[in-house]
């Protein structure tokens, strides 16, 4: 995992870098012999042109409008599967990462649902921007969507520092149960997946925790790790470091089966609470935009996915993929803003 973090370091580290004086950063392919070519003969790469795709798709560059700092997981991904596709593809187009940080969001996604649907904005869709449109009555609902392609599906977990005396999911809602609001949980948002997962496991259990928000995953780990916090919620890809470092255990994931991040622990259903916690994490373009678009987009990212040299690129990442096409992302964000919104009506959070 060391080797990890020194991967993402050197990436945050050229994608600043890149971005030096500028609002925005281009992906670039390396020249090859695909690229002064009209797509690819690569046997391995799979992808056609869809019968009503523009001929000349794309003419200009592809803005990518993603609403959070360079060097994150899912940023360095995207970057390393735009790359490839503009080589396969032949592409004389970039897709150039536009930065718009602000607001836990907000700023970058409702420029994004603001764009013109032709195909030339793509923007960052995670599972919080369904929380945080339900929550703030944003226009950025999966309905107003066209979604093209999941990367990845980190599931949420909960867990204690190593010396606590909590040895299972169990003994913890025990404890908040029996001392209700006394036992404190932290998490980066109250209004967020991790807050509402709390909130959820409260409902299933009878439970009531204390939640205690920080600025970010490594003060939450932090301070359960030193004993200033009894537990904490996150997602397991934020966990790495201090499950090496042996200063925190985890007690339960929140996705539908176990982890490969974390095969040996038992999900919330095998504890006997009914919650799901999952922060997917995709691509999209606003609503409207030319279905031959999105399924050719969608096919180009299903093939980068799935290329041996990408494969080999991201092997030491611990990336939770869970890659999908543009339909069965629909399906499952669709089934997201329901899930939440009907916990919103019941039982709004913010």
């Amino acid at each position: 995992m060391k080797k990890f973090a020194a991967m993402l370091l050197a990436a945050a580290m050229v994608f600043s870098l890149a971005a030096c004086g500028a609002a925005e950063t281009t992906t670039e392919a390396t020249p090859s012999a695909a690229a002064s070519t009209e797509g690819t003969t690569d046997s391995t790469w799979n992808v056609t042109r869809p019968e009503g795709l523009p001929a000349d798709f794309p003419s200009k560059e592809i803005t990518y409008i993603y609403p959070f700092g360079v060097g994150s997981m899912q940023d360095v991904y995207f970057r390393i599967l735009a790359e490839k596709i503009k080589e396969k593809e032949g592409w004389s187009k970039s897709i150039v990462v536009k930065q718009e940080e602000g607001a836990s969001g907000d700023i970058g996604w409702s420029k994004f649902i603001k764009s013109d649907p032709d195909g030339y904005t793509l923007g960052f869709a995670p599972t919080a921007q369904q929380i945080t449109a339900i929550a703030f009555g944003k226009d950025y609902t999966a309905e107003n969507m066209s979604y093209i392609f999941n990367m990845m599906s980190d599931p949420g977990a909960v867990g204690v520092s190593s010396k606590s005396e909590y040895a299972t999911m169990q003994d913890l809602i025990n404890a908040a149960k029996d001392a209700p609001g006394t036992i404190t949980m932290g998490v980066t948002s109250v209004t967020g997946s991790e807050g509402l997962a709390v909130i959820q496991l409260e409902n299933a259990s009878g439970a009531k925790f204390n939640v205690v928000p920080y600025n970010s995953e490594t003060e939450v780990l932090t301070a359960v790790a030193g004993g200033h916090c009894d537990a904490y919620c996150l997602n397991i890809g934020d966990l790495t470091t201090f499950l090496d470092e042996g200063s925190i255990t985890v007690l339960a994931v929140g996705s539908e089966e176990r982890s490969d991040l974390s095969p040996e622990t038992p999900t919330y259903k095998e504890c006997g609470y009914d919650v799901i916690q999952v922060n997917s994490r995709a691509i999209a373009a606003p609503a409207g935009t030319d279905p031959a678009i999105v399924q050719y987009l969608s096919d180009c990212f299903m093939a980068a996915a799935a290329d041996p040299d990408v494969v080999e690129q991201c092997k030491d990442i611990p990336i939770p993929y869970d890659t999908k096409n543009s339909t069965d992302t629909s399906a499952m964000f669709k089934g997201y803003y329901e899930t939440y919104k009907a916990l919103w009506d019941t039982e709004p959070w913010a």
